[in-house]
């Protein structure tokens, strides 16, 4: 049976943590700096999850890498170093279209681990987190108007999409911010890294956020197919969970704010202008293909 682990304060992780790489009585170690309780809430969601089907106990080795301890007068969080290679760098697809079914398998573990914790990114979260991201582009001088106007339209596809619907989902533990830059080649499979993101949402976010990573790093190029970019990663998910995240209206929508948070974060994209339109443009057709806003609106 799968754990259930449930922290006691919102793992809160954004901006990144600073990160230095240690060696400790012979052991190579990565230490993650916190403020407040942080940093405790996130190594009590990651022991559970070392406990669970990715950590250490599972077949081939584990998913992760092993937490270590949290010092809650430095607010340093402390695991295990995995060496390895990125399956990708920003930019490039690397090994990410050849070895997607393992990482099918590890996604399956995690959100089947059973682990919960009280950051939750539900639809409507994300919702007004797109309508944020065009904030911050608007407060921008150096972004053009046809940008500004585009990443305008994306967000309001989003909020069409999203923002009235209320209906309960299934949340499962995400990785929250997957991209084959996310996993490494070490000598005993593919592992997460930076699984201290960790958040409550639905399956579909990160099997999208991945989706969404590669199709930037392909060139963004609009005869290929966002959604097709899924195939392997999907089939191996579903073979190792025994259940697909099958809701292509979901996956399209997460697809779209994947899309936009990269237009906004990628800062390759700022000085990339068309591109950054391409992505802006397949997110807001994306979202628009389920606008239960207009739906709502017409009866």
């Amino acid at each position: 049976m799968a754990h259930e682990w449930t922290t006691g304060t919102t793992v809160a992780l954004e901006p990144p943590r600073p990160v230095r790489i240690e060696q400790r009585r012979g052991s190579t170690v990565v230490v993650k700096s916190y403020l407040g309780t942080d940093g405790a809430a996130v190594h009590e969601a990651l022991a559970g999850l070392w406990a669970s089907p990715l950590g250490r106990d599972r077949v081939g080795g584990p998913g992760m890498p092993k937490p270590l301890g949290f010092d809650s007068r430095s607010g340093e969080l402390t695991m295990a170093w995995v060496p390895g290679t990125r399956l990708a760098e920003r930019g490039r697809v690397g090994g990410a279209v050849s070895r997607a079914v393992e990482v099918g398998n590890l996604l399956a573990d995690l959100h089947g681990s059973g682990v919960v914790v009280e950051r939750v990114r539900d639809r409507q979260e994300l919702a007004r987190s797109a309508a944020r991201q065009a904030g911050d582009v608007a407060a921008d001088p150096t972004t053009s108007s046809v940008v500004l106007e585009a990443f305008v339209e994306a967000s309001l596809a989003v909020d069409r999409a999203w923002a009235p619907d209320d209906t309960p989902r299934r949340h499962v533990l995400s990785h929250g911010n997957l991209s084959p830059r996310k996993v490494i080649i070490s000598d005993r499979g593919l592992v997460l890294i930076d699984v201290d993101r960790l958040q409550m949402a639905e399956p579909e976010r990160d099997l999208a956020s991945w989706a969404a990573w590669m199709w930037v790093a392909e060139g963004a190029r609009d005869d290929l197919d966002t959604m097709a970019l899924l195939g392997d990663l999907v089939s191996g998910y579903a073979a190792r969970a025994r259940r697909a995240p099958a809701d292509r209206a979901a996956l399209e929508v997460h697809l779209a704010v994947g899309l936009v948070r990269i237009a906004h974060r990628w800062t390759g994209l700022r000085h990339d202008p068309s591109t950054r339109l391409r992505v802006l443009r397949r997110a807001t057709a994306l979202a628009d293909r389920h606008p239960t806003r207009l739906t709502a609106l017409a009866r």
